[in-house]
């Protein structure tokens, strides 16, 4: 057999194991439509203490415990309990002003919700009249009135752990949160009432849980990783404990979407996982094949399907590496069909796992920014490889933490023009980036109305290379979306804008927008510097613009070093544009770097405006020659360019051109099909999307960075 052969063999049972799980979440989504069961039982008899573990929640807990005073369950049953964890704020005064009983806990090396369960559930079980179950309840969530209930009675019906529903507040923030709602949506509803219709258990999800006290007695809370609540309930199953699901016992809590927040909690959550998977997974395969056991079987299962985001990635490799072999002739179609079934049972999964939970039109229309969480998904699992604790806790940022921190970076438009060119520009949305609708005589104008004023107006000239960056790097799109004027300066934009349905005016490609800038800063009388380029490019690009406009002043030009001290590289290039008086600012460093570096000095730039025209400098300088003026207009130019660069273009054109036939032109067509129109905030406003990293990292501020 050749290694063809067994390269379809691998193929082929990779892409058969890889159907496995879509066909049980399949299976899960159809049972879910089953209703609810009701335990007819009488309830409101146990004394429950819930436990609210906190660390520095002052802007989110008097909304807890709001919610927990409000509870439809006898309130001399109740005791609320928040556990201090290390605070440095308010969290002691403003809990003890809410009535609530408070254990300060101060251990700063052992931090983490897992030993702060631990510590303050040893206190409450050796109470000399301790009460009957322990429920945990997180600071920033909020209970439903029936959440307590709803936990009583599965206790009352015999189960020692109950796990009750955990969904996401609808804030109202945006896409990213909504595609997070859907999720939830298929794990905490879809998934568990799926599970209890089969009558099989569910899993622990840290918030919204009762815990038994003899359950506590029997089998101690020794989780401590950043899946505690995994490692808990998996420990539950090898004591042969089975967490029962309580659908109408409700809580909901922020979610981030794809921001800073979010990558804190998916390093959080997928190490941890990953940490129990190592260590549990093993334990439960053994306890199975020692006992037969069941419970310990379905345990092993549900902690070896990986996450719904991990499959979507996995399918599309396999299905990419199938797609690849059968054009090739290497593998035959067979095996490609295999991969196709796994996925369309995962797109299955998906679709009537939301209608079996009966999820709202907008948790289907965020189904269209999956790819950008797939992104964001592969990225954490890239930054796993270089190793992560299993015990390391980080605190995810709370929504005020990030506004705050989203309103000192975000620039400050206070001077009448900006705030008129914030607020009067036709913007529309593709694909994520804003375009302004403008031709080129209007952009031309829109640059010569900022001369004079400060801060500096950011133009950026957006190519489908722009677009691709601006979804694989948070900062790009930051810098984008906050930009001042945003033109089309590839023609993939303007296909795509009509693809959305929201067509722009066309073309402003830089190597056209610079020469009639030029003409405009010589009639009236502004100064251009030009930064960057190569090897002299950037003086052989100022003379072609002076024999062309004779009375422009170029007030400098300057090529920074590929080698040199980076701490002092932008306070010297600032000098030298300062002391040149410049009024216009041509940054030709490549894109991002260009585009990232004058968003990290806008504000102390000595200019009026800043724009990245990339290679412009190059072909006015006459190193390469453009293409034919039909070409142009047909959207072609590029293929002039690769043939000019082969070795520096090819790669990063197949790779844009993969995102545009991939990710690109369906999100567009989509978004056109569903209706969107997705509004474009004011410049230097917070995002709807949740978050895009706050301030530039230190690495992109200086041009070596």
């Amino acid at each position: 057999m050749g290694a063809a052969s067994w390269g379809t063999l691998l193929l082929a049972a990779l892409g058969a194991l890889a159907c496995v799980a879509p066909l049980l979440l399949v299976i899960l989504a159809v049972a879910a439509f089953a209703p609810p069961r009701s335990s007819g039982l009488r309830c409101g008899n146990h004394r429950i203490a819930v436990l609210v573990p906190a660390h520095n929640e002052v802007e989110l807990l008097p909304r807890c415990l709001a919610s927990l005073r409000a509870q439809e369950y006898p309130a001399q049953l109740i005791r609320i309990v928040v556990v201090a964890d290390n605070c440095t704020d308010a969290t002691v005064e403003v809990a003890r002003a809410a009535g609530a009983e408070v254990m300060v806990r101060d251990e700063p090396d052992l931090r983490g919700k897992g030993r702060a369960l631990r510590w303050a559930i040893d206190r409450l079980v050796d109470e000399t009249q301790p009460v009957d179950a322990i429920a945990v309840v997180d600071a920033d969530s909020q209970a439903e009135p029936g959440l307590l209930g709803g936990l009583e009675a599965a206790l009352t019906a015999g189960a020692d752990a109950v796990q009750g529903e955990y969904l996401v507040l609808d804030d109202g923030s945006g896409p990213a949160i909504a595609l997070r709602q859907a999720a939830f949506l298929l794990f905490h509803r879809t998934r568990f009432r799926g599970r209890a219709a089969l009558g099989l258990p569910c899993s622990l999800v840290g918030n919204g849980m009762l815990l038994g006290r003899s359950l506590l007695e029997h089998v101690p809370w020794n989780a401590f990783t950043g899946a505690e609540d995994l490692e808990y309930s998996t420990d539950l199953r090898l004591a042969g404990i089975g967490p029962s699901f309580a659908p109408r016992a409700v809580v909901r809590g922020p979610a981030p979407g794809l921001g800073r927040a979010a990558g804190t909690q998916r390093m959080r959550w997928e190490g941890g996982r990953l940490h129990v998977v190592r260590t549990r997974l093993p334990r439960l395969l053994a306890e199975t094949l020692t006992t037969g056991r069941f419970l310990t079987l379905d345990a092993a299962v549900e902690l070896a399907m990986p996450p719904l985001g991990l499959l979507a990635l996995m399918s599309l490799a396999g299905g990419g590496i199938s797609l690849a072999g059968v054009v090739t002739g290497v593998v035959p179609l067979w095996t490609l069909l295999i991969w196709a079934a796994g996925m369309a049972m995962l797109a299955a999964y998906v679709v009537v796992g939301l209608l079996a939970a009966r999820a709202p039109r907008s948790a289907f229309l965020a189904l269209l920014s999956t790819p950008r969480f797939l992104v964001a998904k592969l990225g954490t699992y890239l930054r796993m490889t270089r190793g992560l604790r299993a015990d390391r806790w980080q605190r995810t940022e709370r929504p005020g933490e990030a506004s705050h921190r989203r309103s000192a970076a975000a620039p400050r438009h206070r001077d009448p023009l900006h705030r008129a060119i914030a607020c009067s520009a036709s913007r529309v949305d593709v694909c994520g980036v804003p375009l302004d609708r403008v031709d080129g005589c209007q952009a031309g104008e829109r640059i010569m109305a900022a001369v004079g004023s400060r801060p500096a107006l950011q133009v950026c000239t957006v190519n489908l290379q722009f677009l691709v960056t601006a979804h694989c790097h948070r900062e790009v799109h930051r810098v984008l979306r906050e930009a001042g004027l945003n033109v089309a300066d590839g023609a993939p934009v303007v296909w795509l804008s009509r693809l959305r349905g929201l067509p722009l005016e066309g073309r402003v490609c830089g190597t056209d927008l610079v020469p009639a800038l030029a003409s405009l800063a010589e009639r009236r009388g502004a100064r251009i510097f030009l930064l960057g380029g190569r090897d002299g490019a950037a003086a052989q690009a100022a003379a072609e613009l002076t024999r062309c406009h004779p009375r422009l002043e170029i007030a400098g030009t300057f090529e920074p070093p590929v080698t040199g001290p980076e701490s002092s590289l932008d306070d010297e290039i600032i000098r030298r544009i300062r002391d040149a008086r410049a009024d216009i600012l041509l940054v030709a460093l490549g894109h991002p770097k260009q585009d990232l570096w004058i968003a990290a000095n806008r504000n102390r730039l000595p200019v009026s405006v800043a724009m990245g025209v990339g290679c412009t400098f190059d072909i006015l300088a006459g190193r390469f020659q453009r293409a034919p003026e039909w070409a142009r207009r047909s959207g072609l130019e590029c293929r002039y360019r690769l043939a000019q660069e082969p070795k520096r273009l090819a790669l990063r054109y197949a790779v844009c051109a993969a995102w545009l036939v991939v990710v690109l032109m369906p999100m567009a067509v989509g978004l056109r099909l569903v209706g969107v129109r997705t509004p474009v905030p004011a410049l230097g406003a917070p995002m709807a999307s949740g978050g895009e990293d706050g301030a530039i990292e230190a690495e992109h501020r200086t041009v070596l960075g």
